[in-house]
């Protein structure tokens, strides 16, 4: 290699090495762009599925965050303002609580705990009303009716019911005691003035009807049994096995004229 081609090699080696002195100044110059910091938002989630129509408890929700820029003003950030709320729709585990799924109207509530084809009824509760252990809503009851004798006049004649003591309804369900809707067994048991239960469209009359002019009692009936029995109810001849007298102006008081007449109530 003659001198000329050594000295333009040694001036192209020169040049490259001062190109990537240079590169290597601009680069290390740059300050990479920072990301900017990302900030969240406390709100909360479901921690389980809650069914519609459900007032919500604590072990219900559970605290998260997410993003600022996904946060919308309905997701609920306070956990004092879900509590006791009832849920308007079905809520999914690990869905955002939206303040518009919920409610604080108990009453909105409470039409929805009615069984389909029946009514709310409510009865005043007392001493006849009442039984031993009172029931909780979401529990099953037997009403049964006593009636006293009762004569009816048509015409020229004259019809007699007896008294009789009957169920007149079979596994009807407690939907409230008072003001109460709670299906908890560890709240505090009060008397309650009233007894809400949902009766079948059909009995409502028959219900009512009892209620006014009968004395009502209610069996409880244990959890998970919903069998029917068929019954004509009983009178006083079935209970103490004795039949009634047949009164005539011949009887006196050594006892009836005619000791086989037919019992009467």
């Amino acid at each position: 290699m003659d001198k000329k081609s050594k000295k333009m090699l040694i001036i192209a080696l020169t040049l490259s090495l001062i190109t990537a002195a240079l590169v290597y100044i601009y680069i290390s110059g740059i300050k990479p762009e920072q990301a900017p910091e990302t900030k969240y938002i406390n709100v909360y989630a479901a921690a389980r599925t809650i069914p519609g129509f459900t007032r919500i408890t604590a072990s219900d929700i559970e605290e998260i965050k997410v993003a600022e820029e996904l946060y919308t003003e309905d997701m609920a950030t306070d956990k004092e303002q879900v509590i006791g709320k009832w849920t308007l729709v079905s809520i999914l585990k690990g869905e955002f609580i939206r303040n518009a799924r919920l409610t604080d109207d108990e009453g909105l509530y409470f039409s929805h705990t009615i069984p389909e084809g029946t009514r709310a009824v409510s009865m005043n509760i007392t001493e006849q009303v009442n039984v031993a252990n009172l029931p909780r809503p979401g529990d099953h009851v037997d009403v049964v009716a006593s009636f006293n004798k009762e004569e009816d006049v048509r015409g020229d004649k004259t019809v007699t019911y007896p008294r009789i003591t009957k169920i007149i309804l079979q596994n009807v369900k407690v939907l409230a005691l008072g003001q109460d809707t709670s299906l908890s067994a560890d709240k505090p048991v009060e008397q309650p003035m009233t007894i809400t239960l949902a009766v079948r469209k059909e009995d409502v009359e028959k219900f009512v009807y009892a209620s006014e002019f009968g004395i009502i009692r209610l069996a409880l009936r244990p959890v998970g049994d919903d069998s029917l029995i068929n019954t004509e109810g009983v009178i006083r001849q079935d209970v103490t096995g004795i039949k009634g007298i047949i009164v005539t102006e011949e009887t006196d008081d050594t006892g009836p004229a005619g000791a086989d007449g037919a019992g009467l109530e």
